[in-house]
């Protein structure tokens, strides 16, 4: 419920946002809880004045996506320790006058992933070198994984995180060998609405493997209909973005929201519909 003395927005900045359902799924717990606030889709073509903003218009706090979730960390006060050290932020609240980042993108890989039985001694192969990259590089070498590959058109960004972290190998092939893989993750924004579909043949890929697509608008995208094709265990982009969404709403409001059926099938539905 809308109070004006306690308001506080939140919202999500980043470009673009046409595929973003964060909006819905924030304002579904906030009416849920009855809080005094709103979230907004924040479309901005920089973010050169972004803590100036939030402070001035009685912001809680935001999500960030693509593509400012490492040019954010300038303009922070504080940073969360794994944030930090993967040097991206995908949530931050304002609070005492300071701006503090976190990365609640770890906590969603992780959530979806874990209700899978993978093969760790299998290789790992990571279509993308973003954020949201390093966010699982974190993950997978607190796993202590041994065996990843990051594949990247971009070979200077690659190279960067193949420096960064131990014993990853690089590469800008796409038509990488991946059959022995027992983890392939696409987190890159290839598949999502408004960008080409990532189109990897999994059909020489041994069955043991995991397919990860952390693009959830649409829900099926080329990579999951090929998993499902090949009869393979898969997972959606659904459970990371739910899940990161929780971590995010817990951090705001210190409120842990529920996901139930119904929740998730209207989300779907929305998806269906775009």
């Amino acid at each position: 419920m809308i109070n004006n003395e306690t308001f506080k927005a939140i919202g999500i900045i980043g470009k673009p946002l046409k595929q973003s359902l964060s909006p819905y799924l924030h304002n579904y717990w906030i009416n849920k809880y009855g809080l005094s606030s709103y979230y907004l889709p924040l479309p901005i073509n920089n973010i050169n004045h972004l803590k100036l903003a939030i402070k001035k218009l009685n912001f809680l706090g935001i999500n960030i996506t693509i593509p400012y979730k490492k040019k954010i960390i300038t303009q922070l006060d504080l940073i969360d320790k794994s944030a930090k050290e993967i040097r991206a932020v995908n949530t931050l609240i304002y609070s005492n006058n300071k701006l503090k980042g976190f990365n609640t993108d770890i906590i969603g890989f992780k959530k979806g992933l874990l209700k899978k039985k993978w093969n760790r001694k299998r290789p790992v192969i990571i279509f993308g070198a973003g954020g949201a990259a390093e966010a699982i590089l974190y993950f997978l070498k607190s796993e202590n994984i041994k065996d990843i590959t990051v594949i990247n058109r971009t070979k200077k960004r690659g190279k960067e995180i193949a420096k960064k972290y131990k014993n990853i190998r690089f590469s800008s092939d796409f038509k990488l060998d991946i059959r022995e893989a027992g983890l392939l993750i696409n987190t890159s924004s290839l598949g999502m609405i408004g960008y080409p579909d990532l189109k990897i043949d999994l059909d020489k890929i041994n069955k043991e493997a995991i397919i990860y697509d952390i693009v959830y608008n649409p829900i099926n995208t080329y990579l999951i209909k090929e998993a499902k094709k090949q009869k393979l265990e898969f997972v959606t982009g659904l459970d990371m973005f739910v899940e990161q969404a929780r971590a995010s709403f817990e951090i705001w409001f210190k409120i842990k929201p529920d996901i139930n059926t119904s929740l998730i099938n209207n989300i779907k539905k929305k998806i269906s519909k775009r």
